[in-house]
């Protein structure tokens, strides 16, 4: 059977049936109980889908020269689990850093699946009695400061989203709210109409686990919003009952995240921009509200909507970067040698160098106010 999401309607799934029952309970446990997002039990279903298929191999019950993806999932049962051992773990890590090239940040998170597995059948199924990953620790992760548009990039965005769409008023708010309220694309994409709050200037949105907040709306996403809802009053067959905010021009119904995602790449590209996924934008709003809004991060971790407050502090690290990038830039900081041993040595690159071709502009340098208003400017019938 076919696994998926409808990324329309995420918790509406075809039924996560094709692993192991241990498995299926523990999605249901998730999802139910530890109130998951759909999306997030499917990831750690298709993660433990995945070392179901590792194991299977290495214990030799299918061929030698099967291919991982045709390894059938099913059929494993309580007792196998019980019988995997840390070493069992361990060669599964080095399988997928070796052989499918994972990043670390990947294994991580694929051995949080286990992690989370085999607690749920040693402390809430009391299926097992020992945990093979107790003493699994994740690879150190490498620390690397978040990319981010500088405010003349996100301009430039915004104006390729007036100029290079089909439907400029949608694709022009759905960057200025990226850009401004820090939204994620699943809560950008299932804003619900009565979500929407404009004369109290705030949206409701609907986090990961379905963890509700409120956000406050500035002119800039005020204005814009009432724009493009004017124009979608206006679309021809849309159904009166069309909960969703944004929408399809060709379907009348509730635009995708992959579709929104192809939008802001095309705006991305009109605008000359590289390197830069829809989930930049999120840090670029952070970035800026942090360095530039006076925001102390923890009014930053509520408007963002982080569970921990400590995945908010990476914002803080952004302002050290540019302190220390001031410091480098100095003209005077250039190594001179030993006194006396000649001519001083050629200075260093100093900060009249451009960056390499591909490099991230102004990655470091600090930001201007926060993103104006540009719904002036808007002609509709652009």
């Amino acid at each position: 059977m076919s696994i998926y999401l409808d990324e329309k309607n995420p918790s509406r799934h075809k039924p996560f049936q094709d692993a192991s029952p241990d498995i299926v309970d523990y999605v249901r446990y998730l999802e139910v109980i530890a109130g998951k997002s759909a999306n997030t039990a499917f990831n750690y279903y298709c993660d433990l889908r995945n070392f179901s298929r590792f194991m299977k191999q290495r214990r030799g019950l299918v061929p030698e020269d099967a291919e991982m993806k045709d390894i059938d999932p099913k059929g494993l049962d309580t007792a196998f689990w019980g019988s995997v051992s840390k070493e069992d773990i361990y060669e599964y890590l080095y399988f997928l850093n070796q052989t499918c090239g994972n990043k670390k940040s990947s294994t991580a998170r694929r051995l949080a699946s286990l992690h989370g597995f085999y607690d749920y059948m040693v402390n809430h199924a009391s299926r097992l009695e020992q945990d093979p990953t107790a003493a699994v620790s994740p690879p150190k992760l490498d620390k690397v400061l978040p990319k981010y548009l500088t405010a003349d990039q996100a301009r430039a965005l915004l104006e390729a989203t007036r100029t290079s769409s089909d439907f400029p008023e949608r694709d022009y708010c759905m960057a200025v709210l990226f850009l401004n309220c820090g939204m994620r694309l699943a809560e950008l994409v299932g804003m619900n109409m009565e979500d929407i709050d404009l004369a109290g200037r705030q949206i409701r949105l609907f986090g990961k686990g379905h963890k509700e907040r409120m956000v406050y709306l500035n002119d800039a996403c005020v204005e814009a919003l009432d724009l493009y809802l004017q124009k979608r009053g206006c679309v021809e067959g849309l159904s009166p009952k069309e909960p969703a905010v944004f929408i399809t021009r060709r379907r009348k119904d509730r635009i995708s995240n992959r579709r929104v995602e192809q939008l802001i790449t095309g705006a991305m590209k009109a605008a000359g921009l590289k390197g830069f996924s829809t989930h930049k934008l999120r840090h670029t709003a952070a970035t800026l509200m942090y360095q530039t809004g006076n925001v102390d991060v923890l009014t930053l971790k509520e408007l963002l909507g982080h569970s921990n407050v400590g995945t908010t502090q990476i914002y803080t690290h952004l302002q050290d970067a540019q302190v220390r990038a001031a410091i480098e830039a100095n003209p005077l900081g250039a190594a001179q040698g030993k006194p006396g041993a000649g001519s001083p040595s050629t200075p260093a690159a100093g900060p009249d160098i451009p960056a390499e071709e591909g490099e991230s502009a102004a990655a470091g340098e600090v930001l201007p106010d926060i993103l104006p208003s540009l719904a002036e400017d808007f002609d509709p019938e652009s």
